[in-house]
């Protein structure tokens, strides 16, 4: 699974660097039996996105400091540190983000959206999750599932154990049939090839948002491959890469998977 709970600790970034997207990972973080959790990676900007030419000292110190306040639960000292990082560096979108998921920890769901709303003009191809982050919001809002899903699906998606997670997940979907992370996430870690298109289906029928709906036209090109349907693969991927609507994340894993070599017949 991917995605975030906690505010995750700064990620050094000197200046004129061009942060890259990195492939989502699980990320650790409090469960039944754990007091504090290991900061997932920090949201960075898609490549194609021109980055800030520098990012003033004092912006990355504040921004830090938010980071560590919020790591801590001090989400309200964390907010009003982001919002000062984002006063030193108004082009820098990162803190908006982090303004966003504070308002989501003070269960303050209003403000998130209206945050992650902010930021999706700002960086059209979303910030890691932002995008799932801001249809969830929007889902929520419009009574399609019920309030604090997103906020309950961010805590399983934190916890250690595979199995508990899995049945959390399943509970999350019979809960609020219409919320794509959950489906998204099983679709993700299903083993079985049957069920992995299954449920690959199912999350694109509830017409998820760009990002999350390219990553789940990759692992249906995934299991295509693995049902040795090489040219059924491929004319997927080539669809992925055409796309213009696509964020180039999508667009870049599209092409490595289309390069990368045909695995032997078992």
């Amino acid at each position: 699974m991917r995605r975030i709970l906690l505010l995750p600790l700064v990620l050094a970034c000197i200046e004129g660097c061009s942060c890259q997207e990195k492939p989502a990972q699980p990320s650790t973080a409090p469960d039944a039996s754990t007091a504090q959790a290991q900061p997932p990676p920090l949201p960075v900007l898609p490549e194609t996105t021109p980055q800030p030419p520098a990012i003033p000292e004092q912006a990355m110190r504040l921004h830090a400091q938010g980071r560590k306040q919020g790591e801590a639960g001090q989400f309200a000292e964390a907010l009003k540190s982001f919002q000062q990082a984002r006063e030193a560096a108004p082009s820098w979108p990162i803190p908006l983000y982090d303004i966003g998921l504070t308002y989501l920890h003070l269960e303050d769901d209003a403000r998130a959206l209206e945050v992650y709303e902010q930021l999706d003009t700002v960086v059209p191809h979303g910030l890691s999750d932002s995008k799932r982050i801001l249809d969830s919001l929007r889902r929520e809002k419009a009574g399609r599932v019920p309030p604090g899903t997103l906020r309950e699906f961010l805590e399983v998606e934190q916890l250690k154990d595979p199995e508990e997670a899995h049945r959390r997940l399943e509970a999350l979907t019979r809960k609020a049939p219409e919320f794509v992370p959950a489906w998204e996430a099983l679709a993700l870690s299903a083993e079985k090839l049957d069920e992995g298109e299954r449920l690959v289906a199912k999350a694109l029928s509830l017409e998820p948002d760009i990002d999350t709906r390219g990553q789940l036209l990759l692992r249906r090109a995934s299991l295509l491959k693995r049902r040795r349907e090489p040219e059924a693969a491929r004319k997927q991927l080539q669809a992925l890469i055409d796309d213009p609507n696509m964020p180039p994340r999508i667009v870049a894993e599209a092409r490595e998977m289309l390069m990368a070599p045909e695995a032997p017949p078992p």
